[in-house]
């Protein structure tokens, strides 16, 4: 007689649980530090990520629902990350560009950029809080689409932490540079080009990330065929 761990074995849902949870403790955590105390930031995103890590274990035990989910989301991460990879690398391409014309004026320059800072709010926000998390849960199940959502969820932890550390720091005020219609000095250009990190690198990590959640969706849930249920002792 084998021996069969049950669906619902602690085995079997604590491990990507505790992923999920980490994950989000740590990612939210560097976020909310800009606006919270560090305890209250870690206390707030600690408990967003064992209220998201249990809603998903439960969702995880609704076969059907599961399926469809855990699909839609990494569509989500698809078309998330696919904006990131090649509209970020376009945006710096053009910011690039412009910062090489002895014409630009700031307020131009500050034009150029801003509409991207919602897109990207937009785009992280509920890839942190939501899709990365919950695919940690509901993908865990043997095969190849669990290890590219670890692999992916690990590059995109990698991206977010690094986003935090090194990016997010250098904040600029931005408001003098926004009235002025004078066109910007080399030295002016050179040093805007520095701040807005014109030479991000983080686009290929996208890049990567994308391609990943690429190749889960290939292994797409609701098209896996069923195997009729067999009994322990069989």
């Amino acid at each position: 007689m084998r021996t069969v761990t049950p669906a619902g074995s602690t085995r079997t849902w604590l491990p990507p649980l505790a992923l999920a949870v980490a994950f989000v403790a740590v990612v939210e955590g560097l976020s909310l530090v800009e606006f919270l105390p560090v305890p209250v930031a870690l206390l707030v995103a600690l408990g967003w990520g064992v209220g998201i890590g249990l809603l998903a274990t439960w969702l995880r035990g609704r076969a059907t629902l599961a399926a469809w989910l855990e699909d839609g989301l990494v569509a989500l991460g698809v078309v998330t990350m696919a904006l990131f990879a090649f509209g970020g690398a376009a945006g710096l391409l053009m910011l690039d560009a412009a910062l090489e014309s002895p014409t630009l004026t700031g307020q131009t320059l500050v034009l150029m950029f801003l509409p991207s800072i919602p897109v990207a709010i937009l785009g992280n926000v509920p890839t942190e809080l939501v899709v990365i998390p919950m695919l940690l849960v509901l993908g865990w199940r043997p095969g190849r689409r669990r290890i590219l959502i670890v692999v992916a969820a690990a590059l995109y932890f990698v991206h977010r932490v690094w986003t935090y550390l090194v990016f997010s720091s250098a904040r600029l005020d931005f408001a003098e540079t926004e009235r002025s219609t004078t066109p910007l000095t080399e030295a002016e250009r050179e040093r805007l080009g520095s701040a807005l990190h014109v030479d991000d690198p983080r686009w290929i990590l996208n890049l990567v990330i994308f391609a990943v959640f690429l190749l889960a969706a290939h292994f797409s849930r609701v098209r896996e065929p069923r195997t009729p249920a067999r009994s322990v002792g069989s």
